[in-house]
């Protein structure tokens, strides 16, 4: 072998060793430390999981994938909006927002004696939270605002009685008040109407869509710099199969908030 070609097979080698080293060292390498805090989940009777067996097992699938304390505080019939479900309304996004910030739970200790121990052992849950130490809170809304009939306001709306409002409301006083907090929104998923039909062609009794309160959450989260969880357009749930993932066509069953928590998970670890 001539010197030159000495020369290049030990280059070759070298570069090889080198490489594979590389490689050993990379697989080799600590993995890094799996993301902690705590995930608050907002929301309906459809976070909630008042359903069924197995179905406010949601935020635990979020938590468990992704090493976050999970914390589930869906009320029962809540609405975004005030004023359009009376019997709710101090849980409602808004005014559930105003108690977090400035502190005065009050107006929903007082509306608690009107409703049965699962709103008192949620609120009690809720009110324990220190909002300064969750990392990731997400608000799912907009089934009961859609059944409602909720109006839903202008994009530039901050007034609480519309849906874009509400959320625009809540919003801002959220990251203002807690700059840090890694906030989204989760739309509705498919269900019935309130009449038990297709909500794909079935509006409300106001004649509004359903995908119409998703679209006015998409388009307020863009406004908000926010991500967004679009659940009707990518959960995989419609009139074709929705008898296996709810109970009622609305509400999930375990393997529905199995399939949900998924793909919050997915959705968060993707996004943050």
């Amino acid at each position: 072998m001539d010197r030159r070609s000495f020369l290049q097979g030990v280059g070759l080698i070298a570069i090889t060793a080198g490489v594979t080293s590389a490689i050993v060292h990379w697989r080799s390498r600590p993995k890094p430390a799996p993301p902690s805090g705590i995930y608050v989940q907002m929301g309906t009777s459809i976070t909630a999981g008042l359903h069924g067996p197995g179905a406010n097992l949601t935020p635990v699938v979020v938590g468990s994938r992704l090493n976050l304390t999970p914390v589930n505080v869906g009320f029962d019939g809540a609405c975004a909006a005030t004023l359009h479900n009376r019997n709710q309304d101090e849980f409602s996004l808004c005014w559930l927002v105003d108690a977090i910030i400035s502190g005065d739970w009050s107006a929903q200790d007082k509306a608690t004696a009107a409703h049965d121990p699962v709103i008192l052992t949620t609120l009690s849950r809720f009110k324990a939270i220190d909002f300064n130490k969750v990392t990731h809170l997400a608000l799912e809304y907009g089934t009961n605002d859609f059944t409602l009939g909720t109006p839903i306001g202008s994009k530039t709306d901050t007034t609480r009685e519309t849906f874009k409002g509400a959320l625009n409301y809540s919003i801002r006083r959220l990251l203002t008040t807690y700059p840090e907090l890694h906030l989204f929104v989760i739309t509705p998923a498919w269900r019935l109407n309130y009449e038990e039909l297709d909500s794909d062609t079935h509006p409300n009794a106001q004649g509004v869509l359903l995908r119409e309160y998703v679209d006015a959450m998409i388009e307020t989260a863009a406004l908000n710099h926010i991500p967004c969880l679009d659940m009707w357009r990518t959960l995989g749930v419609g009139i074709n199969n929705y008898k296996n993932f709810t109970y009622d066509g609305t509400h999930p069953n375990e393997a529905g908030a199995i399939r949900r928590g998924e793909a919050i998970a997915a959705f968060i670890a993707s996004v943050f």
